[in-house]
């Protein structure tokens, strides 16, 4: 069995009826293990609950649901293994999770090839939703993620000189080059734009370029682990910055925890966070968040809502098929899902003919008081920034 095998039984509550019929089996795939494992994990909750939730109202149509989950390591080998078994061995209706586009991708061209759908958690590059994979579906999209990492330099750093540092993932990639695109065309000088390998330990020679360039402000579109490292490096080198705006991965409070006061107005985005005004969604929200820390006994992050979101998304796909009287088939739910509009705590989910969402946000949040503050955009904002951060 490739990976490490998480299995959440079928839970049906009370319905005894379905008890007898035939599960309906789903498969999730993320890294439980390795440098993305507490990102996996988070989505994994979400997606759990979600499935809990509807086991415990009955299944779909009186059949329980089970999800098979694995687990990839963070490596595009297990993940294709994992996928194929799930598609093949078990059966599975479609495929759920994913973090980082190269872990992403290689689960998308399994489920292209099995014909069953794959709704990913956490994917930003652009090239697979314009390849003609039918179905492939996701909750984020890269757009969000340009417009308010460069509305909030333009407008309120109002910043002369910007470096980019960015992972050499895919969708980190595409991400740095719209920046500087989008940067360059407005007047700033994108002094350093450099990419590293993941895994990269020593960012002292990027950071002396930094601060011998003079960038005001630092773009780091990378993840968790390679934010605490450039903030604890730039330390140690004394380096200051009027703003440092890590991509992905600034949300979770580990980075308050792990940085203590260095991670004091220090910038980031989210798509979801308990208290973020989302227009209209506020009480399935704290619905969601009071079930959370009931089930597991901690507070939910942003990924927590991406995997709840797109399962819950998904479970509808399913109703829809079931209620539409045609069996449950990957031909089906893939039609179901390129018809769906839900609303979910993080918001409305529909997508377009790519599978990308219509209606996916980011906000750009900011540590203030050893809290996040969302201060971009401004209808979105409990506060205004405070730059320079230091």
């Amino acid at each position: 069995m490739p990976g490490r095998a998480f299995l959440v039984a079928a839970l049906v509550g009370a319905a005894g009826a379905a008890g007898a019929a035939e599960p309906i089996t789903i498969g999730e795939i993320n890294p439980r293990t390795g440098v993305l494992a507490v990102q996996g994990a988070a989505v994994h909750q979400g997606i759990v609950l979600a499935v809990e939730e509807a086991n415990a109202g009955g299944g779909i149509a009186g059949r329980p649901l089970t999800l098979l989950s694995r687990d990839d390591e963070g490596k595009p080998e297990r993940a294709i293994a994992a996928a194929e078994e799930l598609a093949s061995r078990h059966r599975a209706v479609a495929l759920i999770g994913g973090y980082v586009d190269s872990l992403v991708g290689p689960i998308g061209e399994v489920a292209d090839r099995s014909r069953i759908p794959y709704l990913a958690t956490a994917s930003l590059d652009e090239r697979l939703t314009t390849r003609g994979n039918r179905f492939f579906f996701r909750v984020s999209s890269l757009a969000s993620y340009v417009r308010v990492t460069t509305g909030i330099t333009l407008e309120a750093f109002r910043a002369k000189n910007v470096a980019i540092l960015y992972s050499s993932t895919p969708g980190a990639s595409q991400l740095a080059r719209r920046q500087k695109e989008t940067l360059e065309r407005a007047g700033v000088k994108v002094s350093v734009f450099e990419p590293f390998a993941p895994g990269l330990s020593d960012f002292t020679p990027l950071l002396a370029r930094v601060r011998d360039q003079g960038a005001e402000v630092l773009l780091s579109d990378t993840f968790f682990a390679d934010h605490l490292l450039l903030v604890r490096q730039m330390a140690q080198a004394g380096i200051t910055l009027k703003a440092f705006l890590g991509a992905f991965g600034m949300e979770f409070p580990n980075v308050i925890r792990e940085l203590g006061p260095a991670s004091e107005g220090l910038f980031g985005t989210t798509s979801w966070q308990p208290g973020l005004n989302l227009g209209g969604n506020e009480q399935e929200s704290l619905a969601f968040i009071e079930t959370f820390r009931k089930r597991f006994g901690a507070e939910p992050v942003p990924l927590t809502m991406h995997g709840y979101a797109a399962a819950k998304t998904l479970l509808k796909a399913l109703e829809t098929v079931a209620a539409s009287g045609r069996a449950i088939s990957g031909e089906a739910l893939r039609d179901a899902l390129a018809r769906a509009d839900v609303q979910t705590p993080l918001g409305r989910v529909k997508f377009d003919e790519g599978g990308d969402p219509l209606f996916y946000e980011r906000v750009v949040i900011q540590i203030q008081g050893g809290r996040h503050v969302v201060v971009y955009p401004k209808e979105r904002a409990t506060g205004p920034a405070r730059y320079p951060a230091k």
